[in-house]
């Protein structure tokens, strides 16, 4: 197998810091828009969904080429788990917290998934780093 070089993480970072800022300042934007003469129409909604389908991909693949390979080499449950855990928690904000709770549950769900996909990717690039160790019992 391959030795990880880390990009993969560092794209699953960058991927999550990404919805973090989206979801964080979209509140913000839609608070401010009607102050600055901006209506937010069915336009903006469906440009919504379009960032949301593509944040899924871009956070998806990161978690499944990167997360789950370097499970399968350092053999670290936890930090596998906390990235299926972040994985699914936005899959839950979209398509369950968001239409069920709104925008603000919606929100929170993101977040917390952002968070802990960070973290699982942070988690899996040291992992990984400590295999290349001389002396490291990890799979090969």
């Amino acid at each position: 197998m391959r030795r990880p070089n880390g990009l993969g993480d560092i794209a699953g970072m960058v991927a999550s810091g990404l919805c973090l800022v989206h979801c964080l300042a979209l509140p913000l934007v839609a608070v401010a828009a009607p102050a600055l003469g901006m209506g937010l129409d069915h336009d903006h909604a469906h440009g919504h969904d379009s960032v949301h389908a593509f944040l899924l991909w871009a956070i998806s693949l990161p978690v499944l080429l990167t997360l789950v390979p370097g499970y399968l080499r350092h053999r670290r449950l936890p930090v596998l788990a906390l990235g299926l855990a972040g994985l699914g928690s936005f899959v839950a904000a979209l398509f369950v917290l968001g239409p069920r709770f709104g925008h603000g549950a919606e929100t929170a769900g993101a977040v917390l998934s952002g968070v802990l996909l960070m973290a699982a990717h942070y988690r899996n690039r040291r992992a990984a780093r400590g295999c290349r160790a001389p002396g490291a019992a990890c799979c090969d």
